[in-house]
């Protein structure tokens, strides 16, 4: 059932995107850009968008949050936010179009439960920093950007209740890995 919510979701996104594609003018050059990532969905990840585009330069700011697992013996929270500084290296005729590298920084919190057994209660604190690059393509209103970036962690805490028990909360958290595809929306 969470599947299918979630592939009802981003139809509806790329539904509702698509609609706003017919009112487009020709070759307009747009600042603002919101998008969702497509690779994310499948992996339980709902990262949302926002870049604001210079020339050749861009801020981009997602926000991600990671679905609840539904599992019967636990229930997890993951969350992160990250601001990005984006140059790209081609964009003269167009704004922010084309190949781009870019440096961010990542914060993330999480908290782990258990809902059946003994008790168990895990947290988790991390800022990341790392290097991203990727390609952008506009058309009209729309825009794809794929992108792969690779972060280490600057600083983190955790905390486990009772102290020593085991968790899978950031086990695949200690680096972060950043792929993705996203839809955007010019404005």
């Amino acid at each position: 059932m969470k599947r299918n919510a979630t592939l009802l979701f981003l139809s509806l996104v790329l539904v509702y995107l698509n609609g706003f594609s017919s009112f487009a003018q020709e070759a307009p050059s747009y600042k603002n850009r919101v998008g969702i990532n497509a690779l994310g969905l499948p992996a339980e990840n709902l990262v949302l968008s926002y870049e604001h585009s210079f020339r050749k330069n861009g801020l981009w700011m997602g926000l991600e949050h990671r679905l609840n697992q539904l599992s019967d013996d636990k229930d997890q929270q993951v969350n992160s936010l990250a601001l990005e500084y984006r140059y790209y290296f081609f964009a003269e005729d167009k704004r922010a179009e084309g190949l781009f590298a870019g440096v961010y920084s990542k914060y993330r919190w999480g908290e782990e439960n258990t809902v059946s057994g003994s008790s168990i209660q895990h947290e988790y604190q991390a800022v990341f920093s790392g290097l991203n690059a990727g390609y952008r393509y506009n058309y009209k209103r729309l825009a794809l950007s794929a992108f792969l970036g690779y972060g280490l962690p600057l600083w983190s805490t955790e905390s486990t209740r009772p102290p020593g028990a085991t968790h899978e909360l950031n086990e695949n958290y200690e680096n972060d890995l950043r792929i993705g595809l996203t839809v955007g929306f010019g404005f």
